[in-house]
């Protein structure tokens, strides 16, 4: 078989959950030049003109001025062409899917992308997750449509996602690489075993960069940018602690299942609404 990309990263997170930080800086580590593709629910993957890669991040045009690797592509080129060529590290995400639709959706499966992205040699699936109570914080902060939607489907969709990462159910392959991003976040030791798990050398680089994908963060902007790790990421639950919409998608059950995966983040503040 003739193989196009050397790896392909497919990483699955929800909106707000941190997804993107971690994403940039996976891409850091692979220290090699990385085409990303943002979100390929949303793009699904067309040749109708549209931008398919939006960007590459590559050490060997870094721009020390912005902190950053990722330069962007030129428009008028020819997308088409751009899939076609051989690539090291084709890197892609996908945002608040439903995970159990995974298995049935033709672009997330190999002979469905093979047939637009090519053949990759080694494949690597990634799933990161946030704890429920900053998760909620930050989309209840965040534009209007997202915060109709945190009862609507986040309330649901943050469960399925965390029996997912306790392996509870197993729509992803069994070697997915499970990220918390609360253990990302404050632990180097734990960016260097994520690093070791996912082949590539660890490096710190890229985690105090604040992307403008959805705005930034929905507290801060891209203010910290530069300074991520001085974000109160950890803390936004505070800000709605007492709000009862807030409060209403923070059930039973999903209060059990985040204080298992990331202990007691709001530390007893929250014991959980009746399940109804």
């Amino acid at each position: 078989m003739e193989y196009r990309n050397q790896t392909e990263l497919r990483v699955f997170h929800l909106k707000r959950s941190g997804g993107h930080a971690i994403f940039n800086w996976i891409a850091y580590c692979a220290h090699r030049p990385v085409f990303s593709i943002n979100n390929l629910l949303a793009r699904k993957i067309r040749w109708r003109g549209q931008r398919v890669f939006q960007s590459v991040i590559d050490s060997a045009k870094r721009d020390e001025a912005k902190r950053t690797w990722r330069f962007e592509l030129d428009p008028a080129a020819d997308y088409r062409q751009l899939a076609e060529m051989p690539k090291d590290v084709l890197m892609w995400n996908v945002e608040n899917v439903r995970i159990s639709s995974v298995p049935k959706e033709r672009y997330y499966q190999i002979d469905g992308a093979q047939k637009v992205l090519g053949a990759s040699r080694e494949t690597k699936t990634v799933l990161i997750l946030r704890d429920a109570f900053n998760t909620f914080a930050s989309v209840h902060r965040g534009i209007r449509r997202r915060r109709a939607r945190l009862k609507t489907f986040y309330a649901k969709h943050w469960k399925a996602y965390a029996r997912e990462f306790l392996g509870e159910t197993s729509f992803l392959p069994a070697d997915t690489v499970k990220i918390s991003y609360n253990g990302w976040f404050l632990d180097e030791e734990y960016r260097k075993k994520i690093a070791a798990q996912l082949g590539f050398e660890y490096t710190n680089e890229g985690i105090n960069e604040v992307r403008g994908y959805g705005g930034g963060s929905s507290f801060t902007g891209q203010k910290f940018d530069a300074n991520a790790q001085k974000m109160d990421v950890l803390n936004r639950w505070k800000h709605f602690e007492e709000d009862p919409i807030y409060r209403a998608a923070l059930d039973e059950e999903t209060v059990s299942l985040s204080n298992r995966i990331f202990g007691d983040v709001s530390a007893g503040s929250f014991r959980g609404e009746a399940v109804r």
